[in-house]
């Protein structure tokens, strides 16, 4: 079975009884931290690897179960997706008569139309103060919650080219010259492309202007651009960004090149620690929710919250340090990247 977990722990997952049995344990898991983060752990292979057997249990984790069932918000998103009414009602209880962060992304979590009307009303009838954004939802002034991220997972796995001629004609390339992505590039603050994705390829995404979406760096913690048909940024702002020393040239190392093929959560990845990235050769995800480290962008033009793509390791190219994440706002064809300097 591929899956390590960190806590030592070892549970069966073979059978729906093994997912029951899961389910059982998040009673005790309440009141045990060691149990409830290793159930943590395994119920993130579950959500990859056996959704279908974890769906009958929806209802009696959310009405019995919830204080126990840890798990992280991506996995939340995945497994309490769709549940049924009785439990956007249960929530909605629950945070009204005490407000809870972690229920309303629990609701919210759930992602239907009643689910996300109800996120909408508690939120505005708590003068409007949540944390609901940095996890990838949006309420608007008036109307239902949106949820600004596709629930369709695809692991981010990396393979090398054997030169620039084959690193032009994959679908999502690593290493692009600087001048296939931006307009000018001597005139903008942008040292790195991480990564293209062809947008068609992109399930749950909204659509887009150009062929390709790019996830680039700055030296800073925020680069955003505009879009134009030719997918070519331009009009480029850096935020926090601090002055370099002396240019970066490292972009065009062909040593790290590569082409990235999108493969989709199943038993073929390494589930550790709540995450993939124990995959060889995988580093990120696209879809899900942002990691909800760093803060999600709002568009520069409409003010709306941007629309989460996908979230790297920067080990994809050895560039800046930590995560980056890649959004969009498919209204006003703006592109905003995350990707934090060097510690």
């Amino acid at each position: 079975m591929p899956f390590r977990s960190i806590h030592g722990a070892e549970f069966a997952v073979d059978t729906p009884a093994d997912v029951a049995a899961l389910v059982d344990m998040l009673g005790p898991a309440a009141t045990n931290q060691r149990l409830r983060d290793a159930l943590c752990d395994v119920f993130a292979y579950v959500a990859g690897v056996h959704l279908d057997w974890f769906l009958p249990h929806q209802e009696r984790v959310v009405l019995e179960l919830l204080d126990g069932f840890g798990v992280t918000f991506d996995t939340r998103c995945t497994l309490l997706h769709g549940a049924p009414d009785t439990c956007v009602e249960h929530l909605a209880r629950r945070v009204r008569d005490r407000w809870s962060e972690d229920h309303l992304e629990s609701l919210a979590a759930i992602g239907t139309a009643p689910a996300l009307a109800a996120v909408a009303d508690l939120v505005r009838g708590h003068d409007g103060k949540h944390e609901l954004e940095d996890a990838g939802f949006w309420v608007p002034p008036a109307g239902p919650a949106q949820q600004r991220f596709s629930s369709h997972l695809l692991a981010v796995e990396r393979r090398p080219v054997a030169d620039l001629a084959e690193l032009l004609a994959v679908d999502h390339p690593v290493g692009l010259p600087l001048d296939r992505v931006l307009r000018e590039p001597a005139a903008t603050p942008v040292e790195w492309h991480f990564l293209s994705l062809r947008a068609a390829a992109l399930p749950g995404v909204p659509e887009w202007p150009a062929e390709r979406m790019h996830l680039l760096g700055a030296g800073g913690w925020e680069v955003a651009g505009s879009v134009g048909e030719d997918g070519r940024w331009y009009d480029v702002i850096s935020e926090h960004r601090a002055p370099a020393e002396e240019p970066w040239n490292g972009n065009d190392d062909p040593d790290s090149w590569g082409a990235v093929v999108l493969r989709p959560y199943d038993d073929t990845l390494v589930y550790s620690n709540s995450h993939i990235h124990s995959t060889p050769d995988v580093f990120g995800t696209v879809g899900g929710p942002p990691i909800g480290v760093y803060s999600n962008p709002s568009c520069r033009s409409c003010g709306r919250l941007m629309f989460h793509v996908a979230t790297l390791t920067n080990q994809i190219r050895e560039y800046a340090d930590g995560f980056c994440s890649l959004y969009i706002c498919e209204d006003c064809h703006v592109t905003a990247c995350t990707a934090p300097n060097w510690n």
